[in-house]
């Protein structure tokens, strides 16, 4: 009896149980896909921090502000990759806009850092009413950069004062750059 010798590339493959594992996930992920599509996650100025990414905005009243408020932005400067963007805060009282305080906020991009009240004081006559941009005190090693101004009201009986917005950097020894300092807000 003779056997007769059938090359291997002759018989009938059975598909590699990698094949078949493959095809499954491809199978489930293409029904997932069509039962349920993905969202697009693109970040636009509107999904951002308003702080970081808008030149205003308003605020209904609310539980910690019973007055609606409106942010306008007044200016930034940039110190090391991070931008201080500067904010005035008004109330609405009847039609009047008044003025209720400032905030910096530090920002990358879109995104908020932190942000801090700034203070506002009095500065009828010196430098940070008069100047007209940034001021440098002699003998100094700091600098206060004009960031902006906006006139307000601070009650219904007094006329509009200039709120006018200074970054203070300081020069580093260690990396003879500016870097921010602080902050302030001269009413004048």
């Amino acid at each position: 009896m003779s056997v007769d010798h059938v090359p291997i590339t002759s018989r009938p493959r059975r598909p590699s149980a990698l094949l078949l594992v493959l095809g499954l996930v491809v199978g489930l992920v293409a029904a997932t896909a069509l039962i349920s599509p993905a969202k697009a996650r693109t970040v636009t100025p509107l999904s951002a921090e308003p702080l970081c990414a808008t030149v205003g905005f308003s605020q209904p009243p609310g539980i910690s502000n019973p007055l609606a408020l409106t942010w306008s932005h007044i200016g930034n400067r940039t110190n090391g990759g991070v931008t201080y963007r500067y904010w005035m805060v008004q109330e609405l009282h009847g039609s009047t806009l008044l003025y209720r305080n400032s905030y910096v906020a530090r920002c990358s991009g879109v995104t908020l850092l932190s942000s801090a009240t700034i203070p506002t004081s009095s500065a009828f006559g010196t430098p940070s009413c008069t100047s007209s941009g940034d001021y440098s005190p002699p003998t100094s090693a700091s600098t206060e950069r004009y960031v902006g101004q906006r006139a307000s009201r601070e009650s219904s009986f007094i006329a509009n004062l200039t709120f006018r917005y200074w970054h203070r950097e300081r020069l580093s020894i260690v990396t003879l750059t500016w870097v921010y300092d602080s902050s302030f807000v001269a009413r004048c």
